[in-house]
């Protein structure tokens, strides 16, 4: 294997079972990093394919599985405690893990919106404030938010999910504003519409499973696609990407005519 910019580097990726994570990891592992994959317990039997994926890409890395809960702050910090003492110093640390749902705003429960809010947001938040400061302290280090186009803009049936990624469109951005001169790259990434199962395991208004594709999502851009303009973006240590096709335009037509973005929205099929 060449040399390349992660070859031996400890990459830690949440929501690693499938998707864009799963897709993540091939794309890490094919460049020779060491990998700690992430998702809850429930998620085992994914994360076990995404490992012999991985291992079919880079039969000499070296690999770990930690299960946890992004919505439970002590099994989050059990799982740092236990990567730590295990003698894993994190690299580049990848907030993919993400939950949706498909429910009207005022219809969602409370418990939805805490629930996603949690699992897109402080989940991230709290393991940012674990591993950021081992590399402030060794000078170097990448936190890398897997963000949304829907942290730009705003569609129906979607206000919980919307509301996390703008806050985590703020939080990483100030982030990168207080540490970029102590050695910590911060990269956002927005991708748009993706084919992932993501609505599959959407929640309903009262916490149930939606359990059904968004129309056109088979036709949205390969998760494949968005891992490689991550790790291609991380490589380059970009600030930001916008990884989108036609629904990118949204995004820029936002800051010159927002009322016109808001009425084009909402015709969008979004259940």
């Amino acid at each position: 294997m060449s040399h390349t910019p992660f070859e031996n580097q400890i990459v830690w990726i949440t929501g690693a079972s499938r998707g864009i994570g799963a897709e993540l990891a091939k794309a890490f592992a094919a460049q020779g990093a060491q990998l700690i994959l992430s998702a809850p317990e429930s998620e085992r039997l994914g994360l076990d394919k995404t490992l012999a994926l991985c291992q079919s890409r880079n039969v000499n890395g070296r690999y770990h599985i930690e299960t946890f809960d992004l919505t439970s702050s002590d099994e989050v910090e059990q799982a740092y405690d236990r990567i730590k003492s295990s003698g894993w110093d994190v690299d580049i640390l990848v907030h993919n893990a993400g939950i949706t749902h498909r429910s009207m705003a005022l219809e969602t429960s409370i418990d939805v919106d805490r629930k996603i809010m949690a699992v897109n947001y402080f989940g991230p938040l709290q393991m940012t404030k674990l591993v950021a400061p081992d590399m402030i302290r060794r000078g170097r280090g990448s936190i890398v938010a897997v963000a949304s186009v829907l942290g730009l803009i705003a569609t129906p049936h979607r206000s919980a999910y919307i509301a996390a990624k703008h806050a985590m469109h703020g939080f990483f951005e100030a982030l990168r504003t207080e540490t970029m001169d102590q050695g910590l790259h911060v990269m956002l990434a927005y991708p748009g519409f993706v084919n992932t199962d993501i609505s599959v395991h959407a929640l309903t208004a009262q916490g149930g499973t939606h359990g059904k594709q968004d129309p056109g999502q088979s036709k949205a851009m390969p998760p494949q696609r968005v891992a490689q303009a991550i790790v291609d973006g991380l490589a380059q240590r970009q600030p930001r990407l916008l990884i989108a096709g036609k629904e990118g335009w949204l995004v820029r037509l936002q800051r010159l005519a927002p009322s016109l973005v808001t009425r084009i929205v909402r015709r969008v099929a979004t259940t």
